[in-house]
């Protein structure tokens, strides 16, 4: 019987945490991420919209939300819809733990998160002073890691960001 008790365990816990199981002791008082694999990923821009010449800072975060640490997690940022604008600056590309690089077109980083860490990845582009492109300096993170909201083909728009142009 005592090597039942940890799948009864799992089972309830699972059940509880889904919602099939209720009553006003079991509800938890806030959601929870009940995926031991799962992480998250956003994108930010200093910028609502840039001017030829402009530098615009760029800031990938990605959490670790579940609740086991996860080894070799990874990112792409596609920079192929700001390339046409602007260049990037390589010696800007940085990140607090992993590794972070650019090889054309992505931005990549590759890293371990332990439960609740995080990191930041940091990068900038110059806009052209002559833009050629569609004036729009527009980007996309994907990840191939277990459990994440920018999977290819995601639509959250945390995924990444579009910084007008102006000419």
């Amino acid at each position: 019987m005592p090597d039942r008790l940890p799948r009864v365990l799992t089972l309830v816990a699972f059940l509880v945490g889904v919602g099939v199981i209720t009553g006003a002791a079991m509800v938890p008082a806030a959601p929870f991420d009940t995926m031991a694999s799962s992480i998250r990923i956003a994108e930010t821009t200093d910028r609502a919209a840039a001017r030829p010449g402009d530098t615009v800072h760029y800031t990938v975060t990605v959490t670790n939300t579940g609740t086991t640490a996860i080894t070799g997690a990874e990112i792409a940022d596609d920079l192929s819809g700001v390339t046409d604008d602007a260049t990037i600056l390589p010696a800007s590309t940085s990140a607090d733990s992993g590794t972070a690089s650019f090889s054309p077109p992505d931005l990549r980083w590759r890293g371990d998160l332990a439960s609740g860490a995080k990191a930041t990845i940091r990068y900038a582009v110059r806009v052209a002073a002559s833009p050629a492109g569609d004036a729009r300096l527009t980007n996309k993170v994907t990840s191939g890691t277990a459990g994440n909201n920018c999977p290819a083909g995601a639509t959250d728009p945390a995924c990444g960001t579009t910084t007008p142009v102006g000419r």
